[in-house]
């Protein structure tokens, strides 16, 4: 049926050509999948549909251009074509149309289409095959496992002299920090001393208060321990050096006198701790509130 060459060439262009009193062949789209490792690109497909025979004019019109022929005679080679290819397909029950797909006769009376998908109809991905890609994946692994054995023991070495590593940074870490703490407060000792005198040499232009008799809450100690204080103020006037005291303890510090200043200034400590660690975190905690404090190391 040499009409078939006709309908795929019309198929590139049309959705559906009618074959008059055969049938109709209708393109129908089918996406892009993947078969095991095997990528196909989307595509179009011929389908048969034996319900659609009325004559559209598409086919014959097509024919009587390129063959030269009067529209009539057009109908006329179709029509004939018609019986001849259902008198073959009765007799030998199967015929390859060698352009989009095989006839098949069933029982002598289902007619059975079965679509080539070979041919793609798609214009839009002309051209385009399927392709082959390995899984990259098997071939990291593959590769993974060879580097694998390869890198193993040394991978051990590594580990063995990290570990090592690491216990003699473990055991330096906190020597030198102890060291940077001690060095910190002997630092901020010398700074604030060096504050206090500025604050002691501001004090002398105060001037004389009247004398005020207050019971004093916090006793001056006096005794041979070693403490280090974190100072709050150093005030020439005892009533002021009173007033700042009894502030810090209604903020919950264990506020206190220190040994008067050598220049006769009443010295106030948020606190008079034994250590210096001690001392060191308070002063912190002090200055990110915002305030002021320095270390003062009392014998």
């Amino acid at each position: 049926m040499s009409i078939f060459k006709d309908v795929a060439k019309l198929l590139h262009s049309n959705d559906c050509v009618i074959v008059p009193n055969f049938g109709a062949f209708v393109l129908k789209s089918k996406r892009a999948y993947i078969q095991k490792n095997e990528f196909f690109p989307p595509s179009k497909y011929v389908s048969f549909n034996a319900m659609l025979k009325d004559n559209d004019g598409l086919l014959a019109k097509y024919i009587s251009v390129e063959r030269k022929i009067s529209y009539k005679k057009s109908l006329k080679l179709i029509s004939e074509e018609v019986i001849f290819f259902k008198e073959s397909l009765s007799k030998d029950l199967i015929i390859d149309t060698e352009s989009f797909g095989i006839f098949e006769l069933k029982e002598k009376e289902t007619l059975v289409f079965n679509p080539d998908f070979s041919i793609n109809f798609d214009n839009k991905v002309f051209g385009l095959k399927s392709f082959v890609r390995e899984p990259m994946l098997s071939k990291i692994s593959e590769e993974s496992k060879k580097n694998n054995q390869v890198n193993s023991n040394v991978l051990l070495k590594y580990a063995a002299i990290a570990i090592s590593v690491f216990g003699f940074s473990y055991f330096g870490y906190f020597n030198y920090n102890d060291y940077i703490n001690n060095e910190k407060l002997k630092n901020i000792a010398i700074a604030q001393e060096k504050i206090l005198e500025n604050v002691q040499a501001a004090t002398f232009n105060l001037g004389e208060l009247p004398a005020i008799n207050i019971n004093v809450t916090a006793p001056i100690v006096k005794d041979h321990s070693v403490y280090y204080s974190v100072i709050a103020g150093a005030f020439r006037s005892k009533v002021n050096a009173e007033k700042h005291l009894n502030t810090l303890i209604g903020n919950g510090y264990q506020a206190s006198y220190t040994s008067i200043n050598p220049k006769g200034l009443f010295r106030v400590a948020y606190a008079r701790l034994k250590t210096r660690k001690e001392a060191a975190e308070l002063i912190s905690k002090i200055k990110t509130s915002g305030e002021d404090a320095w270390l003062l190391i009392e014998n």
